[in-house]
């Protein structure tokens, strides 16, 4: 294994494990909170988070992105400094302006419930932007332990502060103070990592640099901030479509559905971008086609599975009132199958510096889901959330289609999506044929759910070792030399 792609390798691992050890906490903590909080103000306080991470996407630029592509050699001093000034004034005027403006936001969405919460909200990511671009340096350097590190300790103590005032009578504002708390400890450990020095020294001010890094950021940005909004912008949409309660049972749906898509195919998508950025041009083909296939062979059991096991699952760890979250589980579970697509082919492209695709990519994208969602609420909650499905799957399919103009080979890359496809389809079924026996026996939900995920687990592994066997083999491959080498460190 070469230096570079052992790196690459721990990395995602360091990234990936502390992400799901992280969400494990926070799903904990979220699954608690159900018990304080009615789906009407968790849908609000959501809301209002939208409405203030939409400005910190405007307020960003791609900023973070152009220190990871650029900021190396004799010009990083330069580059560092001219992205700090600009993420950091940018984002307090942005988010100033927000705070403050919150009183006539409310007459004009009339909808005060929401945006009570924006001042606190926007105090918590103006604490979070401090860290933005240090953090991008440890990404540029691929020290992820200290990412992972923020990442787990930020979980914990969001779900111990949400917890803590929830239960003490604060309602919806248990999450805003949460996350207060969360984006400091973030802050704090990111900073401790990356120093001080690195990214606050200045240099001469050149307009030349600025020009350089709009122009690099412009396409990038608003592709940040579509592909951002297609996280987020839904739920805005939703709670105006559908009220306050089916927005807060969208929430969790969405939440939970995504965990196998962000805190596993996003961890990889961030490792994977410095890693291509560092390779030889000629290099980055076979190493895409490798991600790709390890990805879909990690990921897509998980999002299937997730979604086949839906009904118990939410029947044994929700209360009465959230058991509706389960049919959405079920169809969202869709986005986490195709958006890690989107994450790998967002690194390919923005390694090789093709930003206007990616940006025409996630117009497409906004379009179809937003449109979909407004298309299909008439028909209830559950319609709509089809839209985003439908959405994800377009925008990979796209994706595909533009990398297979610039190098992998489309018969590789497209066996690395289908093999894995076709062993989750042998492990939905067997899930589904327990489920329905062991339903039928009323058995205790604790005991089908522990047997539907066993059965699925045996099943997936078999079949995925006879149609994915190259991949399969990389994998263990690549746990067997980072064992190797965690045992002689």
């Amino acid at each position: 294994m070469s230096s570079l792609s052992g790196k690459a390798a721990r990395g995602a691992v360091w990234t990936i494990l502390s992400s799901i050890g992280g969400r494990a906490v926070g799903v904990i903590g979220t699954l608690i909170i159900t018990r304080y909080l009615s789906p009407d103000a968790v849908g609000d306080v959501g809301t209002a988070m939208v409405l203030v991470l939409t400005m910190g996407w405007l307020t960003s630029l791609g900023f973070g992105q152009y220190v990871i592509v650029r900021g190396r050699g004799e010009e990083s001093a330069e580059v560092v400094w001219h992205a700090t000034v600009a993420a950091l004034v940018l984002g307090g005027i942005g988010l100033g302006l927000l705070a403050l403006a919150s009183v006539v936001l409310e007459s004009v969405i009339g909808v005060p419930e929401i945006t009570v919460y924006i001042p606190v909200l926007a105090l918590a990511l103006g604490i979070r932007r401090l860290s933005a671009v240090p953090e991008k340096l440890l990404v540029q350097r691929m020290r992820f332990r200290a990412i992972a590190l923020s990442q787990v300790v930020g979980e914990a103590v969001y779900a111990v502060t949400t917890v803590y005032f929830a239960t003490r009578g604060h309602g919806a504002w248990s999450v805003a103070y949460g996350n207060v708390a969360q984006y400091s400890v973030i802050t704090v450990i990111i900073l401790a990592a990356v120093g001080v020095r690195s990214w606050s020294t200045p240099v001469p001010w050149s307009w030349a640099r600025v020009d350089h890094m709009l122009r690099f950021g412009a396409p990038l940005a608003v592709e940040s901030i579509l592909h951002m909004g297609s996280r987020y912008w839904d739920k805005v949409v939703i709670r105006g479509l559908l009220g306050a309660r089916p927005t807060g049972l969208y929430n969790l749906g969405y939440n939970l559905a995504d965990i196998p898509a962000a805190h596993i195919g996003e961890q990889i998508g961030m490792v994977l971008l410095p890693s291509l950025a560092s390779m030889e041009p000629e290099r980055r083909p076979r190493a895409f086609e490798r991600a790709t296939a390890l990805l879909s062979l990690i990921v897509f059991p998980l999002a299937v599975g997730l979604g086949a096991v839906a009904e118990p699952l939410i029947a044994l760890l929700l209360s009465d009132e959230w058991q509706d979250v389960a049919p959405l589980l079920t169809i969202l579970a869709a986005l986490s199958v195709f958006r890690p697509i989107g994450w790998v082919v967002s690194s390919y492209l923005q390694a090789q510096e093709r930003n206007l695709p990616l940006m025409y990519l996630e117009i497409v994208k906004i379009v179809t889901l937003l449109g979909g969602i407004a298309a299909l609420a008439p028909w209830g909650i559950e319609a709509a959330a089809v839209a985003v499905g439908l959405a994800f799957a377009l925008n990979a399919v796209l994706g595909v289609w533009l990398v297979l103009q610039n190098g992998p080979r489309p018969r590789v890359l497209i066996a690395g999506f289908v093999r894995p496809l076709v062993a989750c389809g042998a492990m939905a079924a067997a899930v589904l044929g327990v489920g329905e026996v062991l339903a039928t026996a009323e058995m205790a939900v604790a005991v089908q759910l522990a047997a539907e995920i066993a059965v699925g687990a045996v099943v997936y592994v078999a079949v995925a070792l006879v149609v994915c066997r190259d991949t399969a083999r990389d994998l263990l491959g690549l746990v067997r030399d980072m064992v190797r080498r965690r045992r002689g460190a």
